[in-house]
């Protein structure tokens, strides 16, 4: 009787352990509502770190990121060093690359954003 009893004990709590999983909002959950907003946004800032895979090695990169709508994307590199003050900015029809520490820039005018295909395509066809 006992062991029935500690059985059930051990099962409710199990229940109850689960639905608590099932209706709390832990990890990367989005909404369809979140979505809408996220395609609504007019501008943002974010510092990210990036890690490329290759067959050789691995190579780790902080950037940081500026959005301003329509067009405005800028993109700055933190780390490593070595490449550091490299930034490219598009401002919806030129991309612009430039390095602050060798005085460097180049500029490619008209310049057909792939990634604005690719955006342009995803919306249309979800």
């Amino acid at each position: 009787m006992k062991k029935i009893f500690l059985f059930f004990i051990f099962l409710i709590c199990l229940i109850i352990l689960i639905f608590a999983y099932k209706l709390s909002k832990l990890g990367n959950n989005i909404n369809k509502s979140d979505d809408n907003n996220i395609l609504n946004i007019s501008s943002y800032e974010a510092t990210i770190e990036v890690q490329i895979y290759s067959n050789k090695n691995t190579n780790k990169y902080v950037l940081k990121q500026k959005y301003l709508s329509p067009d405005i994307f800028k993109q700055e590199v933190i780390e490593p060093e070595n490449i550091k003050g490299l930034t490219t900015t598009f401002d919806g029809t030129n991309l612009i690359l430039e390095n602050s520490l060798l005085s460097l820039k180049k500029l490619y005018e008209n310049y057909n954003s792939l990634t604005r295909k690719f955006f342009k395509f995803k919306l249309l066809y979800r």
